[in-house]
């Protein structure tokens, strides 16, 4: 059990430390004036880091040791968030959340390909859970626990904060994180590396998340959207002739459950991430409620979210983790249907009932889905498929985001959102929630399509057990 509490202390770190800037980032801009632009990259550089880099770490942990990874990362990110106490200006603070977002890759790239070969698979989906809702408590903990440590002590000791918990979680990793079971390779790692491919992938799909996080943006802002695009697609044909491949194509190939899985994985979070963004400027703004408040209102949807995915991975060990996904992702399409009819003159309790049907159904859907994953990968690229899982994960929240400034820039134009009246905000989230919904019943269809647990591969990791 000491291996499941540093994989939950090591799961909880990204999460946590991904959203718990939001509510200190004005406080950052009075010390640091910087144009609106430039604070939004204390938020995004830790995200485009963390998908490009994701993939290419978890195949580097497949290939060596994601012990290795683990503990390079954990100590990346106690150094940088150290070193950010210290910062004395913007770019500084910059170049630290990349450091941080690279440090986060090679958690998010090792920790569930960790956890999924060191337990047997008839508590995997148990542990899985457990697992995911210590992702959940971070995201729910970051913006809170933040906005409390910035009021009382200032915006720094966040950092302080982070760092200190990944301290404590490489000591306790240590001696506790099982090597990879794999036999050795007697080759020299670049020769086993897929350098062109991970140049590809990395140079791609920095420009095309790039591209996406300035949208509304200028021309080049679609032109590196296009570049990124091209580029992807030229890295999997590269995959497909490659002798060495970063990603392995035959995983989808082999079954095509695989493949649907990931795909619902990229739509589920691309049509719920926002939820608790638009939500909250709909309390603030049309409501009327105060951020503290509105903060209170909007953590019923992770903490239903936390508990949920611990039963619904205990529940995917005994039925079809394919059957629990769909259904999960059924009850997302039902809450962002319900948002759509939310008005001005809705009352507070159907805001919190679809939060709970959201929190439910996400949470039914997340746990299920990365075990039905995990167990359809071979053990040598459990690693790559927890990577791919992650990139798949923030290229949702993403895409998510994406939409929401698309679609205030076509009803609102260039206003302020506080000049902005609440028919125009509630507008916004209708059109939001139509698009949100709309992508989720796709998720719903893809789901749909899995197959049956006893049909997965026969390459499926054995596990190596965990004390």
């Amino acid at each position: 059990m000491t291996l499941l509490v540093v994989l939950l202390l090591a799961s909880f770190l990204p999460s946590f430390t991904g959203s718990s800037l939001n509510v200190a980032i004005s406080v950052i801009g009075k010390e640091f004036p910087e144009p609106a632009a430039t604070l939004g990259w204390l938020v995004t550089a830790f995200t485009i880091c963390a998908v490009t880099m994701a993939l290419p770490l978890g195949r580097l942990g497949d290939l060596t040791s994601r012990r290795a990874v683990m503990m390079f990362g954990l100590a990346l990110f106690a150094v940088a968030n150290l070193i950010t106490f210290f910062v004395t200006s913007m770019q500084m603070l910059i170049v630290m959340r990349v450091l941080q977002g690279l440090g986060g890759a090679c958690m998010i790239s090792t920790n569930q390909a960790i956890l999924s070969d060191s337990f047997p698979p008839a508590v995997r989906g148990r542990m899985l859970g457990i697992n995911t809702a210590a992702i959940y408590i971070g995201l729910a903990v970051g913006p809170i626990l933040s906005g409390v440590i910035t009021a009382h002590l200032g915006w720094r000791m966040i950092f302080i904060f982070i760092a200190a918990w990944a301290t404590v979680t490489f000591f306790l990793a240590i001696g506790r994180l099982p090597k990879n079971t794999q036999s050795p390779s007697t080759l020299p790692l670049y020769h086993r590396l897929d350098i062109p491919g991970m140049l590809l992938f990395m140079v791609g799909m920095l420009i095309f998340t790039f591209g996406l996080n300035h949208l509304p943006g200028t021309w080049i802002d679609y032109l590196l959207i296009a570049g990124g695009v091209i580029l992807l697609i030229i890295f999997l044909f590269w995959e497909n002739h490659s002798k060495i491949p970063l990603l392995n194509l035959n995983l989808f190939r082999a079954n095509r459950s695989f493949g649907l899985s990931t795909l619902t994985t990229l739509l589920n979070y691309g049509a719920t991430f926002a939820v608790s963004y638009l939500m909250s400027i709909y309390l603030q703004q049309v409501k009327g409620f105060t951020p503290d408040i509105t903060g209170l209102i909007m953590i019923t949807a992770p903490v239903v979210q936390s508990l949920v995915t611990i039963v619904a991975g205990r529940l995917s060990d005994r039925y079809s983790p394919f059957r629990l996904a769909s259904m999960g992702c059924g009850v997302c399409t039902i809450a962002l249907i319900s948002f759509i009819f939310v008005t001005p003159e809705s009352p507070l309790i159907h805001i919190i009932l679809n939060l709970v049907i959201v929190g439910t159904g996400f949470g039914l859907f997340s746990s299920p889905n990365v075990n039905a994953i995990m167990s359809m990968a071979p053990r040598a690229d459990l690693g790559l498929t927890a990577a791919l899982l992650g990139t798949m994960r923030n290229m949702g929240q993403v895409i998510s985001m994406t939409t929401i400034a698309l679609v205030m820039v076509h009803f609102l134009q260039d206003r302020p959102i506080g000049q902005v009246a609440p028919a125009e905000i509630t507008a916004v989230t209708q059109a939001c929630f139509i698009i949100f919904a709309g992508i989720c019943l796709v998720g719903v269809f893809t789901s749909l399509q899995y197959r049956s647990r006893k049909n997965t591969p026969s390459s499926a990791p054995e596990a190596n057990h965990a004390e």
